[in-house]
């Protein structure tokens, strides 16, 4: 029985909803990935540009359930408005860590947090607080950068921004609307593709399914560099959070032929089942494990 993914995951997409990107001056402007909005038209993905060495910048992301990432006052949040360039999403992606700020961005898988990424965060900051000085690049010289650093990040967890994508003299705040890195392809050959190329093997006995809204969850990339160490740090290790979200389209594309959440389980601490070339495996339990 397959509870939680919906088969409406990519909606169709009107003329009507082309992205306006709210709060934001007409004209050109560049941002920390490199893209460029053309006032009210949509984005264009170049490839990513060297920051600016000139002062701290802060710039707002969300990611949604389907790993797509948006500029946190994109309007609407669709398929069409989201970061498409590759290069891109691997540079933002792989530098992703919890904010130094944030008490719920932790390790432990059996603390997900969970954001409305379609409406403005309630807060008694400015909607575009991060727009303005000394957040957007004009620093005074007796601002240092490291302090501004820490007060972003503060400011970012209180509304949700729980995780960073640190670009040198840049800070992303990223807020998610599930686990903040989502694998969205899987491979006949067992290989699991997230952010924009990058890849990670495909662990079927070590899936866990959330029994409230039936999400499936693997265990999270582990930092490329770390890969080729036998004495890893943990807190390195796990960077990302020790579990990252399955795609729904990947669930129901690949995975929803063999896949059993049996609620009847769940109070014996198992999700279910999953079949996987031609071996089934169990499902672990969200907060369980």
């Amino acid at each position: 029985m397959l509870v939680g993914y919906s088969t409406a995951c990519l909606r169709p997409v009107t003329r009507a909803s082309i992205p306006r990107i709210a709060g934001h001056e007409a004209g050109v402007r560049r941002l920390a990935s490199g893209s460029r909005h053309f006032g009210s038209s949509l984005p264009a993905f170049d490839k990513p540009t060297k920051a600016t060495p000139t002062g701290f910048r802060v710039y707002r992301y969300v990611v949604d359930v389907h790993g797509q990432l948006f500029l946190h006052d994109t309007v609407p949040k669709n398929l069409t408005s989201c970061f498409k360039n590759t290069d891109f999403l691997d540079f933002f992606f792989k530098r992703l860590r919890p904010n130094p700020a944030s008490r719920t961005a932790s390790a432990d898988y059996s603390i997900i947090s969970r954001h409305d990424i379609l409406h403005a965060p309630v807060s008694s900051l400015a909607s575009d607080w991060s727009d303005g000085a000394p957040f957007n690049g004009d620093m005074t010289t007796e601002q240092a950068a490291s302090d501004l650093y820490l007060e972003a990040c503060r400011l970012g967890d209180s509304e949700g921004y729980e995780w960073i994508s640190p670009c040198g003299p840049e800070l992303n705040l990223i807020r998610s609307q599930d686990a903040p890195i989502v694998f969205r392809e899987l491979s006949d050959d067992g290989m699991l593709r997230w952010a924009g190329t990058l890849q990670e093997t495909f662990e079927p006995d070590k899936l866990v399914v959330d029994p409230n809204n039936g999400y499936v969850y693997h265990p999270s990339p582990r930092p490329t560099r770390r890969k080729r160490q036998t004495n890893e740090d943990s807190a390195e290790v796990q960077r990302y959070g020790a579990l990252s979200l399955l795609g729904s389209n990947l669930v129901l594309s690949r995975l929803a032929e063999g896949l059993d959440i049996d609620p009847d389980a769940f109070d014996h601490g198992v999700g279910g089942s999953i079949e996987w070339k031609g071996r089934r495996y169990k499902l672990g339990l969200l907060g369980k494990g």
